[in-house]
C-alpha cells in the first residue's frame, strides 16, 4: 500500500510538471505538430510523464480487484443493461442496449497489458454498444507482468467462446480494441483459427500493439511526439508481457503472423504514433493474404488521439468505426436504407 502510494505521488508530480512544461513551450513556440490543440499538447505531454515515470515498477500499476469504474453518463446509463459477467471464469462486464440488438461486441481494453481495466473504459464500451446496438462485453483479462503471456490471450479466447456458449452467433459478433486491446483482438483471431473455432465477423483495431520485436521504423521517427514514447518502454514493457516467449512468436506479436483466413478488419492509426509502422505492417500483410482489409491513417494524430472525443479527427473516426460495424452487422428492424450513427461523443473507445 505505502508503496503505491510513492508510486502515485512519484508519477502524479511528474506529470505535473510536464503539463506545466509543454504549457510553456506551447506559449512560447507554438504547436508541436501544425494541427495540434491546447488539448493534445498537454495530453500527450501528461501521458509521456505517467508511462515514463511508471515504467520502473510495472508490478505496482495493475488495479487491485478490477480497479475503480468510472461512472456511466445518466443518459447512457438509461438506455442500457449493464451487469457483471463470468466469461468461463474470466472476468467482464455487460452492456446490453435496451433497444433492438442486431450484433455482438466482445471489447478489450487498452493499457500497454500492464495496466488498463474494465472500469476504466466501461464509458467507451457502453458507447459503443449504442451506437452499434451490439450485446458487448468487456474482458478483464490478467495483466504483465504478474501474469505474462499467455495468460492475456487465453483470456480473451476463453471470453470468446463463452460469449458464444451465451447464445451470440459469431456471424454477428465483431471483436474491438484499442492498443493493446488491439494486439490482443488481433492474437484472438490467430487463436480462433488455430483452434478451429467459429470465426467472427471481423475485428476493429486501433492504434494496434501487436509487434514486441519493436522493429517498426515509426518507434525512432515519431519518438520525440508521441505520447506513448515505446522507444523508451521497450525495455520495461516488452518483457513484462513477453516473459520467456520469444518476442517474434506471431501469437505474441500478432503483427508479424500470416493472416490468411482471419475475417475483415479495420485497422486505424496516428500519423505521428509510434506503432504506426506496426499498423502499417498489419495492413499489409492482410491485404497480401486476401482479407477485407480497411486501413486509415489520420495525420499527425498520436497514439490513443480518439479518447478526445471532440477533436475533428475523433469525430471522423468514431464515424468510421461506426459505419464499418454497421456494415457487418444486420441492419435495425426498420431502418435498412438509414445510414450507420455516428454515436454519442462518448464513443471514442
Amino acid at each position: 500500500m505505502i508503496e503505491r502510494l510513492v508510486l502515485a505521488v512519484r508519477v502524479l508530480a511528474a506529470v505535473v510538471a510536464a503539463v506545466v512544461r509543454a504549457a510553456v513551450a506551447r506559449m512560447r513556440r507554438g504547436p508541436t505538430l501544425p494541427s495540434w490543440t491546447w488539448t493534445e499538447e498537454l495530453f500527450v505531454a501528461g501521458y509521456r510523464a505517467f508511462a515514463l515515470a511508471s515504467a520502473s515498477r510495472l508490478d505496482l500499476l495493475a488495479p487491485r480487484k478490477g480497479g475503480p469504474r468510472l461512472p456511466l453518463r445518466r443518459t447512457v446509463r438509461a438506455q442500457l443493461t449493464v451487469e457483471d459477467v463470468d466469461l468461463g471464469g474470466v472476468p467482464g462486464e455487460r452492456y446490453r442496449p435496451a433497444g433492438p440488438v442486431v450484433g455482438t461486441i466482445v471489447y478489450f481494453h487498452g493499457g500497454g497489458f500492464v495496466t488498463g481495466s474494465v472500469g476504466l473504459e466501461r464509458p467507451l464500451a457502453a458507447a459503443q454498444a449504442l451506437a452499434s446496438h451490439a450485446d458487448t462485453f468487456s474482458v478483464g483479462y490478467r495483466l504483465a507482468p504478474r501474469h505474462p503471456y499467455p495468460a492475456a490471450l487465453d483470456d480473451a479466447v476463453t471470453a470468446y467462446r463463452a460469449v458464444l456458449d451465451r447464445g451470440a452467433d459469431p456471424a454477428t459478433t465483431v471483436l474491438f480494441g484499442g492498443s493493446a486491446g488491439a494486439g490482443l483482438a488481433l492474437a484472438a483471431l490467430l487463436r480462433i483459427r488455430a483452434e478451429g473455432l467459429p470465426r467472427p465477423a471481423g475485428a476493429v483495431l486501433l492504434w494496434p500493439y501487436a509487434d514486441f520485436t519493436f522493429s517498426g521504423a515509426s518507434i525512432a521517427t515519431n519518438g520525440d511526439v508521441d505520447m506513448l514514447p515505446l522507444r523508451d518502454l521497450a525495455g520495461a514493457w516488452g518483457p513484462a508481457y513477453v516473459g520467456t516467449a520469444d518476442p517474434a512468436d506471431p501469437f505474441v506479436s500478432p503483427a508479424r503472423a500470416d493472416f490468411t483466413g482471419l475475417p475483415p478488419l479495420l485497422v486505424i492509426a496516428g500519423g505521428a504514433e509510434c506503432l504506426l509502422s506496426c499498423a502499417e505492417d498489419i495492413a499489409a500483410r492482410a491485404r497480401d493474404a486476401g482479407v477485407d482489409t480497411q486501413f486509415t491513417v489520420y495525420p499527425e494524430k498520436v497514439h490513443g488521439w480518439m479518447l478526445l472525443p471532440k477533436l475533428e479527427a475523433s469525430v471522423a473516426a468514431v464515424a468510421e468505426v461506426n459505419t464499418w460495424i454497421a456494415e457487418r452487422l444486420p441492419p435495425l428492424p426498420g431502418h435498412a436504407d438509414e445510414p450507420a450513427p455516428a454515436g454519442p461523443p462518448e464513443a471514442v473507445a
